[in-house]
């Protein structure tokens, strides 16, 4: 009996044919809008590719994090962090058409014309070597994610328990990188569109929210694929409820971090990192900030805390589903003001760019899941694995 459903395959290949579709109508429209504003397009394709980054991203460190920390709770998930963190080769390729814009997108690109702070940070601003870091930190997470797809691969064909070993070698070190990479990511995507501006919260914020939103991504996927046949039994009540801890420790901590970096800018007073939050807090921006208040941990950390939420399957579809629109809000909280900060902006090329880069991920990402077994039987843990839910 095979492991996926018949009805499941059926409907990822057509999900896949739509999402293709989606894609590329998606980028289509996107270039209408380069030949009406060029300024527009390279805003939102970055903010749009930063989001879905942040998923394939997430993916590869949550992948090494349960290859170091092992437990059940990511044995039935490892498959669909392979297949996200797999996506960073297509991520790779959809960036280049981001070097074409750096001059609409970032500041620092211009001549500083007598600017003592952008003169100070010209050494590692500038476009030369922000180009070598990109190749850098793609090299890095593209090489991190084919060996240990190379590794997963080889495991299910040969059994050979040493390969546990190898994934804890590869995966220690590993996250190490991507806390290194990551960080500096941050800073030359997001971060430097302020370039008068500074945080050293940003990285840990910005890594630690590629990992929320790949687990988030994650569960809704586990949730939609994991459906009849074989693999349903992997997706117990007690699976289920350990994720959901997880989401609602992430809620808390992404509160946390985000209320730890607005109170020490506040009460700091400086004049280089209050006009990042004055930006934010007036010409409509502020009800975006509300709404992440509201959406992104008030309503979440509630319902979180009940039983059902983390153990009925549909309940946590549905509170990850939302969760997941709100990290594309916080991601255009933290961009969109600088952007435009005089008036909230969410446009028609916003979302023709989310779908564009957004469709052609989840082709790639459900052709990857497809490439492999949807369970690594081979695993160690899958001998812990229980066959019914509590």
């Amino acid at each position: 009996m095979s492991m996926v459903s018949e009805t499941v395959k059926s409907r990822v290949g057509q999900v896949q044919k739509i999402a293709l579709v989606v894609g590329i109508a998606g980028l289509a429209g996107g270039a209408a809008f380069y030949g009406m504003d060029k300024k527009q397009f390279f805003q939102s394709y970055l903010m749009s590719f930063i989001f879905w980054l942040a998923i394939g991203l997430g993916s590869l460190a949550l992948l090494m994090i349960q290859h170091v920390a092992g437990g059940v709770w990511g044995f039935a998930m490892r498959r669909l962090f392979e297949a996200g963190a797999k996506t960073l080769v297509l991520l790779a390729v959809l960036f280049v058409p981001m070097f074409g814009g750096l001059a609409e997108v970032y500041e620092w690109v211009h001549p500083h014309d007598g600017d003592k702070i952008l003169e100070l940070k010209s050494g590692y601003l500038n476009v030369p070597f922000f180009t070598a870091r990109q190749g850098i930190f793609f090299a890095v997470w593209v090489s991190l994610a084919f060996i240990l797809g190379q590794l997963s691969r080889k495991e299910d064909q040969t059994a050979d328990q040493s390969i546990g070993w190898w994934f804890k070698a590869f995966s220690g070190p590993g996250l190490l990188l991507f806390a290194i990479t990551g960080g500096l990511a941050s800073v030359d995507w997001a971060m430097s569109v302020d370039p008068h501006w500074y945080s050293t919260m940003y990285p840990v914020l910005f890594c630690f929210g590629c990992i929320f939103s790949a687990m988030l991504f994650n569960i809704v996927a586990m949730i939609l694929l994991y459906n009849g046949g074989e693999i349903e039994k992997h997706m117990t009540k007690n699976h289920l409820r350990d994720v959901g801890s997880f989401v609602l420790g992430f809620v808390i901590f992404w509160t946390y971090l985000n209320l730890s970096q607005f109170l020490l800018i506040w009460s700091a007073n400086l004049k280089e990192e209050v006009p990042y939050y004055l930006n934010r807090i007036e010409g409509g921006w502020q009800f975006v900030a509300i709404l992440l208040g509201v959406g992104h941990f008030f309503l979440p950390f509630i319902v979180l805390l009940t039983r059902d939420a983390k153990r009925v399957k549909n309940n946590l579809l549905w509170i990850c589903a939302w969760l997941l629109l709100m990290r594309f809000t916080d991601y255009l909280f933290l961009l969109g003001p600088s952007f435009s900060p005089k008036h909230f902006a969410l446009n028609v090329s916003h979302l023709s760019l989310f779908a564009g880069i957004g469709g052609l991920w989840i082709w790639f990402f459900l052709w990857q899941w497809n490439s492999m077994p949807p369970i690594a039987v081979r695993d160690p843990r899958m001998v812990q694995e229980p066959i019914h839910g509590v």
